[in-house]
């Protein structure tokens, strides 16, 4: 009689190790040891988020940190697994350039950098990018038709010296868009009503506690609120790439609440 082979069928040892590899990223380097088809499965959850910024804030997600030239030095095809990255401002451009280049599927981008007319082209690989944190001159600079922006539904506006007629011409453009964010002085520049207009927003978020909204027409609104963060916005980002657990959901949660009648606020607390 035969002996039945207890081996699992490929696909399900695979789903396995990824939730395993999933669950405490830490794991991975060990899991790596198992075998040299698991070390293939799990060695490019290691890449799903990159955050070059606070390297200390990492070790508390499990995630690893890369250096500044981690694409110069390491195989292109790990790179292609980066789902969420965030690159900050002390990033020089060259090396911005470089990090944008060689993560094309990425679905989760922070761009804390200066955007220059240099800068664009790199930007035009992306046609996946659901999530966008980026400055507004973006908006400026290129269409609501450029690649980067016609996959994007959620935006976050940093501030910067821009064109505001076009800027807010451009976010009326956007054809996924239905989350947006503004920064610090942003709202006080930006059209109320043209967001208020805007039939396919279904969220609308100030990132300000201190912005006067006399006579505003968002305070009638339904889909406005105003966040006051009290976690670092880096902090708020990793905990949305890792859990989705970030200042997004809490905007949501926020706006369903009082939809159903249980909350009368503009200001969600956010711990």
């Amino acid at each position: 009689m035969d002996l039945i082979d207890p081996r699992l069928p490929p696909e399900l040892e695979h789903k396995i190790f990824e939730i395993a590899a999933l669950a405490r990223l830490r794991r991975v380097p060990t899991l790596m040891l198992v075998a040299r088809r698991v070390k293939c499965w799990v060695e490019p959850l290691l890449y799903r988020v990159v955050q070059l910024y606070d390297h200390s804030a990492l070790d508390a997600f499990g995630i690893p940190a890369f250096s500044v030239d981690a694409p110069e030095r390491k195989s292109s095809h790990f790179f292609r697994h980066v789902r969420n990255l965030f690159i900050g401002t002390a990033i020089k451009e060259v090396a911005v350039k470089s990090w944008l280049l060689a993560c094309p599927n990425t679905t989760n981008l922070y761009a804390m950098f200066d955007v220059t007319p240099e800068i664009i082209p790199c930007l035009s690989c992306f046609t996946s990018v659901r999530y966008l944190t980026i400055e507004s001159r973006a908006l400026s600079l290129s269409s609501a038709s450029f690649p980067l922006f016609l996959s994007v539904t959620h935006l976050e506006l940093l501030d910067s010296i821009d064109d505001i007629d076009r800027v807010c011409g451009n976010i009326a453009l956007i054809p996924r868009l239905t989350h947006i964010a503004l920064n610090k002085y942003l709202p006080s520049r930006l059209s109320h009503a043209a967001l208020c207009n805007n039939g396919q927003l279904q969220c609308i978020v100030f990132l300000s506690a201190e912005m006067l909204l006399d006579a505003s027409p968002l305070l009638d609104d339904v889909r406005f609120v105003c966040i006051r963060e009290t976690v670092q916005y880096w902090i708020d980002w990793l905990q949305g790439a890792v859990s989705g657990d970030d200042y997004w959901s809490l905007a949501d949660t926020f706006l369903a609440a009082r939809r159903a009648g249980e909350i009368d606020r503009t200001y969600p607390a956010r711990d």
